[in-house]
């Protein structure tokens, strides 16, 4: 990652495994926390021969940035070799480090120190949350109300309760809903921040604060 989530990412990606599970499960994520900016990085370039086979490895990539929300056409793609750069700088591979570095800073936007003055700490609120279902990477049974999960915001994390919809006694993998969430600590959060959600070092779902309560 870059200094902020919310400017852009280097992503690195194999030539000869192309998109992984847990790669697309990464970019899903990072778009759902703001992220707008991608610069693709094309590793193990030097182990395919084929250069429309590493075209087609890009066409799957780009694809899967657009089905995550990012527009595929725009993003800078590397061909090239860590471990070869590593093994000789002044070569080709090398200069491919330096393609990418100056991609980086032409595509991601600098990263500016910001305070929100209108943010202030806060431990309970409204959130309407997507529960990953097992394809995704969730897990495989309900939630419940109480249930403790783990809440991921843009610079910090903490446990938190929920608290599901008075209809509802369990929600399930997969579901789209309005929840109420109670932290254990007070943490500085705004309306609309997105956040994910994480159980036992997994991603479980993915959120946006609604309304603050308290």
């Amino acid at each position: 990652m870059t200094s902020s989530i919310e400017y852009g990412a280097i992503l690195v990606v194999s030539a000869i495994d192309g998109i992984m599970s847990q790669t697309a499960e990464q970019i899903m994520i990072a778009h759902h926390m703001g992220m707008q900016h991608i610069v693709v990085f094309m590793n193990k370039c030097d182990m395919v021969d084929d250069m429309e086979m590493l075209e087609l490895v890009e066409m799957g990539i780009r694809d899967q940035l657009y089905q995550c929300g990012f527009v595929g056409s725009d993003i800078p793609f590397i061909y090239g070799a860590a471990l070869k750069a590593l093994e000789g700088p002044d070569g080709e591979w090398g200069d491919k480090i330096m393609e990418l570095m100056d991609a980086v800073d032409k595509y991601i936007p600098d990263s500016q120190s910001e305070i929100d003055q209108a943010s202030s700490i806060h431990t309970k609120f409204t959130a309407e949350v997507y529960m990953l279902d097992i394809n995704e990477g969730g897990r495989d049974t309900g939630y419940f109300d109480d249930d403790r999960l783990q809440f991921y915001f843009k610079t910090t994390d903490v446990t938190g309760e929920i608290q599901l919809p008075i209809e509802i006694d369990m929600a399930m993998p997969g579901e789209t809903l309005d929840i109420t969430i109670e932290l254990i600590q007070p943490i500085k959060i705004t309306e609309e921040e997105p956040f994910i959600i994480r159980d036992d070092e997994c991603t479980v779902g993915l959120g946006r604060v609604a309304t603050i309560i308290e």
